[in-house]
């Protein structure tokens, strides 16, 4: 098997596993909002308080997410498919938020409205993962409003039934 095939062939066995959609927001080192669509998302303790996400090392907002003390993870739902086709195709773009709804938040880190879930973080751990950095967050504060999840499954966006 070729590198390239191998390498579709690992990416498609990982898409049968069902992840929810996230946007990670934060400032870069001038108070610019950052914002991507991520779907790495995962709890990782209630006692302290810890969440996880992954970002690849050749995304364009590399640098500003692997140096964010503060960072805002907001847990999408069903109906905001389209927020997260906005951030997954223009996260390099500096007028990103110039097209969404957002206020400022905790430690003025970027909040979209409207989501299920969001979690205000604080850069606990970062840990190499191969092609991508592992952030560990510490959860300051969070809200949740349940909504039906905007699901990520076989490279397609899918809902419940």
């Amino acid at each position: 098997m070729t590198e390239v095939k191998q390498h579709r062939s690992l990416r498609d066995a990982f898409g049968q596993f069902a992840t929810g959609v996230t946007v990670v927001t934060a400032l870069d080192e001038n108070d610019n909002p950052v914002g991507l669509t991520a779907n790495s998302f995962a709890s990782v303790s209630l006692e302290p308080p810890l969440v996880s996400w992954c970002i690849d090392k050749g995304s364009t907002r590399f640098s500003e997410f692997a140096d964010a003390q503060h960072f805002t993870i907001s847990v999408l739902s069903a109906e905001q498919q389209e927020l997260s086709n906005l951030f997954a195709m223009r996260s390099w773009d500096d007028t990103v938020f110039s097209d969404t709804e957002w206020s400022s938040g905790h430690h003025n880190v970027p909040q979209l409205p409207g989501v299920s879930a969001r979690f205000h973080c604080e850069t606990a751990h970062v840990y190499e993962g191969g092609d991508h950095l592992i952030i560990v967050g510490a959860v300051l504060d969070y809200e949740c409003d349940p909504k039906e999840a905007l699901l990520f499954f076989q490279g397609d966006y899918r809902a419940l039934s």
